[in-house]
């Protein structure tokens, strides 16, 4: 009910936490076995940057995306079988500003894809949590006229340029009205705690006061196993009824369909 009305839901203790411990320490793994990469993608606080497919490197990863609860909340909310897609692993905080996801994991029709972010350990006030706009996944941002107006206003970018200059108007707009249109939360999560956002809930990561705490915690990204994933040229260009064409295959874990849609990788 929550993710109709909040457009935000807690799952409280669902994941074991010896799993997230499991994960935790096989991010350490990857570290020690590929230095040289890791200390190339810090950030300018010595940072490691966030991980993405985690789960095609840990195993543990990968149960904890599989979860049979999970899963099966999202079968019955996509009234189909839900599959992975991708994930992100986060050692630190983002701090990221306010966005929404459905122009990076935009789907045909509409709607079909949610956030299942994981807390891999108690996650501290100080190192940034997670937060979103409680009611404001009701909120309309219009992207069709956004693509327009951005057309219109920059032809004399190219058609690749033009669409980054639409997701900044987008992401834009969703910063500055999610506050009229929702109520600001902080996600109190403790380890093993999941989150499940819809897709046009506002969210993003709170100020850290101590950026050097951790926030160990992995976030999934879900879809029907019979829909595919899109990112944003999609979401602007694709104005039919029409999906466009497959971008990935899948392979199955626990039972269920994982996208092979890109190798483990810092997102820098």
């Amino acid at each position: 009910m929550d993710l109709i009305t909040k457009g935000f839901t807690i799952l409280r203790g669902v994941q074991d936490p010896a799993l997230c411990q499991q994960v935790i320490d096989d991010y350490y793994r990857y570290s020690r076995e590929n230095v040289g990469y890791v200390d190339a993608c810090r950030d300018d606080l010595g940072r490691e940057r966030r991980m993405v497919n985690f789960h095609r490197y840990s195993e543990a990863s990968m149960r904890l995306g599989t979860n049979p609860r999970v899963m099966a909340i999202l079968d019955y909310l996509f009234g189909a079988e839900a599959s992975v897609y991708t994930s992100l692993t986060f050692k630190f905080g983002t701090q990221q500003p306010t966005h929404r996801d459905t122009p990076h994991f935009s789907t045909w029709p509409e709607g079909y894809f949610f956030g299942v972010w994981n807390a891999l350990e108690d996650i501290a006030p100080e190192s940034g949590p997670l937060f979103y706009f409680e009611g404001a996944h009701r909120m309309i941002v219009d992207q069709v006229s956004i693509w327009r107006e951005a057309k219109a206003k920059r032809p004399d970018l190219s058609e690749a340029d033009q669409l980054l200059y639409a997701l900044d108007v987008y992401n834009g707009e969703v910063a500055i009205r999610a506050p009229e249109n929702g109520v600001y939360r902080l996600a109190e999560m403790k380890r093993g705690d999941v989150a499940i956002w819809h897709p046009q809930t506002p969210h993003g990561g709170s100020p850290a006061s101590d950026p050097m705490r951790s926030r160990w915690s992995t976030v999934f990204h879900c879809a029907p196993a019979d829909k595919q994933v899109h990112q944003h040229h999609g979401f602007f260009l694709n104005a039919g009824a029409a999906e466009p064409p497959a971008r990935y295959i899948f392979s199955e874990a626990h039972g269920r369909k994982i996208a092979v849609a890109g190798e483990p990788g810092f997102q820098v």
